[in-house]
């Protein structure tokens, strides 16, 4: 703020050079910053203006200096009247001060307040003392922001304000004294164009028509576009009394609200066009469509909304409460499938005021994607979308990066995974498991004499005996060509692991007719217990293929436990 008023104090002083009073205010009209040149036009303030002085103290001097005995019964008034107008002054005026004229204004500083400029007015004499007539409280009426004219009886302009002359483009008051209301709208508009002729000549007949005697308000035109009311009163003695009011603004707003309402009408029967197309848009989506209102009254419901969610067409149809839809789809047991916690949400009234998205099961097994999004001023769209499609596609493709094409089997990544598991829970709470790690003796006689497609009837036959040999627990996988493991869970011993690779080995070696044809074959199993066999994944299906190997290299058909040199037949 001091380097604010440091640079308001070098522009008063630059004013000073150019003969301009100023005085700066702040927010509350207190005074903040004066230049030498307001002093000496004003020196009844020279000593006692000070930083801090309101604005209505500064008043108060100068309507004290200026009205007579009887005017400053109302001095109150006037400053009143001078502090409203400095607060709201959009345009200079010009008023006597002893005996000079001066013009001044008032501008608004941004983040400071406001700045009032003083210069001395050459331009307009004042006409003299002995031509005037005597007006009660003219000076004051100088300070006014409207235009005011006095007419005698017969509409000869007796005097007018310094408002009045700036409205009117007049050089100064003598050039309205004496003369018509007629002759100084004349005078204002000069010689109009051909494009002003119009509006001229409309406030000419106004002019004609209001002011044979004093009635209701009336408006005209000026130049440049602007406009004037004139409101009328006449005295017990014939005098007129005129105040003319610059409308100009209003003026505007109406031809703006105007040309509104006229492109509203024209538009009209485009936005009926426009909602008869959106309706049957809506009609015609693939997605379902509900717009709940601030008040939470279902106001939009499209016919594919009511089919997917099983609503009656007649409860839709009279605009329900989302509350009434709620109830009936609890009645009719809508979310018997749904996940406790969205139940939750739904009973607690199924509408957040930010977008969110969720997927539910309806009770015939189709999936709904449900999408919100709030509306500005309250309430929400909703969209309901058919995605069983796309989740049974969804879940095909997890099934097929899962599991192997040929027998559906669990892969080995997932092994993996489902071996990464036992491992964390086995660390946990002790619970032991053992990898079997199976090849087929015998598989690759059969797949040259048969061919592939016979080969690969055998591996799904023989994928969908070891299925059926395994607990529910037990995760059976192909490793990949004729190798494959299984994931026995809840055994900590040796005696508890042969017992599953006898019956595998029994199972593996029965006969099996493919395409007309009696095949068989074997298996050699290798068998790592956790954690002897190792304490990760990796080390596990390692020991458990080394041992598989060994088994092998006895003999085939056989079982080995990794570090029990032992082998099963």
């Amino acid at each position: 703020m001091a380097d604010a008023l440091s640079l308001l104090r070098s522009i008063g002083e630059t004013l000073d050079g150019l003969g301009l009073a100023a005085c700066v205010f702040d927010d509350d009209d207190a005074a903040l910053v004066w230049n030498r040149t307001f002093l000496k036009f004003f020196p009844e303030h020279e000593p006692h203006i000070h930083v801090g002085e309101p604005y209505r103290a500064n008043l108060r001097r100068f309507y004290e200096a200026r009205l007579r005995g009887d005017e400053l019964l109302s001095i109150e008034r006037y400053i009143d009247q001078g502090v409203a107008r400095h607060r709201t002054q959009s345009r200079p005026f010009t008023f006597m001060h002893g005996t000079r004229r001066y013009l001044v204004s008032s501008l608004p500083l941004p983040g400071v307040g406001r700045i009032r400029i003083w210069r001395p007015d050459e331009t307009q004499p004042e006409a003299p003392a002995e031509t005037t007539p005597a007006i009660e409280g003219a000076a004051l009426l100088d300070h006014v922001p409207d235009g005011v004219m006095v007419c005698s009886p017969d509409n000869t302009i007796l005097w007018v304000n310094e408002p009045f002359v700036l409205m009117y483009g007049l050089r100064g008051r003598s050039a309205a004294v004496g003369k018509s209301f007629g002759d100084v709208y004349r005078a204002a508009w000069g010689e109009p164009e051909a494009a002003e002729r119009e509006p001229f000549d409309f406030g000419l007949g106004v002019l004609a028509e209001n002011m044979r005697l004093a009635g209701a308000p009336f408006e005209m035109p000026l130049p440049n576009r602007r406009w004037s009311r004139v409101i009328a009163q006449r005295s017990p003695d014939g005098k007129g009394f005129y105040a003319h009011v610059d409308i100009t603004e209003l003026k505007r707003q109406q031809r703006r609200l105007e040309d509104a309402e006229r492109r509203a009408r024209e538009s009209q029967s485009q936005l009926q066009d426009k909602s008869k197309l959106l309706e049957a848009t809506l009609e015609r989506m693939e997605q379902g469509v509900m717009m709940v209102n601030a008040q939470r009254v279902v106001e939009v419901c499209n016919r594919r909304a009511i089919e997917l969610l099983g609503l009656p067409p007649q409860l839709m149809a009279s605009r329900p409460t989302f509350e009434a839809v709620l109830q009936y789809q609890w009645s009719t047991d809508e979310f018997r499938h749904t996940p406790q916690e969205l139940q939750e949400f739904v009973r607690a009234g199924g509408i957040l005021d930010r977008p969110h998205s969720y997927d539910r099961q309806r009770p015939d097994g189709r999936v709904m994607e449900v999408q919100s999004v709030p509306i500005e001023g309250g309430g929400v769209l909703r969209t309901y979308t058919d995605i069983t499609d796309r989740k049974r596609n969804e879940e095909r493709m997890r099934h097929v990066a899962r599991h192997d094409a040929l027998t559906s089997l669990v892969n080995r990544d997932v092994l993996f995974e489902y071996l990464g598991a036992a491992v964390a829970d086995a660390r946990r709470d002790g619970t032991g498991f053992a990898v079997h790690y199976i090849d087929l003796d015998g598989f690759k006689p059969v797949n040259d004499r048969y061919g592939h497609a016979t080969g690969d009837k055998l591996l799904a036959a023989i994928a969908e005996r070891m299925r059926k040999v395994a607990r529910d627990v037990d995760v059976v996988a192909r490793m990949g060509g004729d190798e494959f493991a299984i994931l026995q869970r809840g055994v900590s011993a040796r005696e508890g692991t042969l017992g599953l690779a006898n019956r595998l080995l029994d199972s593996v070696s029965q006969p099996i007719e493919i395409d007309a044809h009696c095949v068989q074959v074997g298996a050699s199993i290798g068998i790592a217990l956790w954690p002897t066999g190792g304490e990760d994944p990796e080390s596990l299906l390692r020991s458990a293929d080394k041992a598989m190997y060994e088994a092998k290299s006895a003999g085939r058909h056989c079982v080995r436990i990794f570090g029990s040199g032992v082998c099963d037949p």
